[in-house]
């Protein structure tokens, strides 16, 4: 099966028709990777994470942070710069600078400030993304806990992060291990307190009182 056209099908055929970039597919295909043998385990997989994160939200943050970047790029960054580096070498002093270089360092400023949050978000959202993947099968309130205990966190780096995601995936292992267990003779029937003729004795009868 090829797990990336697998994925766009699905997405037109199930989820209204929502075209992700191919990078969301890729990440998409990596983490279904070795967990699914058929369109029906992918479509399942594809149903959790829309689930936690909205496919059609999704494409609307990646659509309004290539805008973004795209409008960040037409900026004119050079002028911006070669204004400012003259400013410094003729030690001219922040009252003197004409008022369209300040408009112009100021609209640039804004815009490098709004493409950093909007990256920041991105990689928030990536990341939730990785979380329910690993919680894939767990009940809403266990996912729930694990997002807002990652909300909470900072990671320093992308391998701070992947330890992160490295106890999530443990911790609900265990976790699944301890509901098993926990499960396990509940419906056991209740052995050996008659006899041959299915007839329970005074001293049996007597012994489960006094412990009672």
């Amino acid at each position: 099966m090829n797990i990336k056209e697998s994925i766009k099908t699905l997405l037109q055929a199930k989820f209204g028709g929502v075209v992700l970039s191919d990078a969301r597919i890729e990440q998409f295909a990596k983490q279904a990777e070795g967990k699914v043998t058929d369109e029906a385990g992918l479509l399942a997989k594809l149903e959790a994470w829309n689930e936690g994160y909205p496919f059609t939200t999704i494409k609307s943050d990646d659509d309004r942070m290539r805008s973004l970047e795209a409008e960040a790029k037409k900026k004119p960054e050079t002028k911006v710069e070669t204004k400012v580096e003259e400013s410094k070498k003729e030690e001219v002093k922040d009252d003197e600078i004409p008022a369209w270089a300040k408009a112009l360092i100021d609209g640039q400023k804004a815009m490098t400030e709004t493409v950093s949050a909007l990256k920041g978000e991105k990689l928030v959202t990536d990341r939730k993304t990785a979380i329910l993947a690993k919680l894939d099968g767990a009940s809403e309130d266990y996912k729930a806990k694990v997002v807002r205990d990652f909300g909470y966190m900072n990671f320093a780096d992308d391998n701070a992060f992947g330890e992160f995601l490295g106890h999530v995936e443990s911790d609900y292992a265990a976790h699944v291990q301890t509901q098993a267990e926990s499960s396990l003779g509940k419906d056991a029937p209740f052995l050996g307190i008659s006899d041959a003729k299915g007839q329970v004795s005074d001293a049996t009868v007597d012994s489960i009182v006094s412990n009672l």
